[in-house]
């Protein structure tokens, strides 16, 4: 009789200490996926609903600023080229897109290169480039969240838009 109450008494301090165990690794889950992930390097990352060209679509029909980039671009005699306007937002697990905010822009004379080059004279009008871009993020519609591990988390989207600046572009 005593051998079955030390038995019992055992195996109910091992079930609670497993359940402790399970509820540590539940909370410890939990806070690895309440941080902000970067698109680049989630399993699946946010999408816009309605495919990529859609999105590409949507900056140029709500950023407000291409009339000041081009006619300060033509000013400094900077044309022939691709210019791009790098920004960032936050996707949340919800999909709701936010904190939009302005990189740089910078010049590249490929559409599809990775070497684009700063342009430096565009570094005292950032403030302003901020509230276009800000006010472009907050008119998305909602997103598909990033998925790590199946689970939706808050992810940060690097992107850019791109036009040419000049009289006919180059075809590669």
């Amino acid at each position: 009789m005593m051998i079955r109450i030390c038995l019992l008494l055992l195996l109910a301090l091992g079930t609670l200490n497993l359940t402790a165990q399970r509820n540590t690794n539940a909370a410890l889950a939990e806070s690895n996926y309440s941080r902000l992930f970067e698109a680049r390097y989630v399993q699946k990352p946010p999408q816009y609903p309605f495919g990529a060209d859609s999105c590409r679509r949507f900056y140029y029909a709500a950023f407000g600023g291409f009339d000041s980039v081009l006619s300060k671009v033509i000013e400094q005699g900077d044309t022939a080229k691709y210019i791009r306007v790098y920004f960032s937002f936050i996707v949340d697990k919800n999909g709701s897109p936010y904190e939009g905010r302005f990189e740089r822009i910078a010049g590249t004379p490929y559409a599809r290169g990775e070497s684009a080059r700063t342009i430096k004279y565009f570094s005292e009008d950032r403030k302003y480039y901020d509230k276009l871009i800000a006010a472009m993020v907050a008119k998305m519609p909602f997103w598909k969240p990033a998925l790590q591990n199946g689970i939706p988390v808050d992810c940060r989207v690097d992107d850019f838009l791109q036009f040419w600046v000049g009289i006919n572009p180059p075809s590669y």
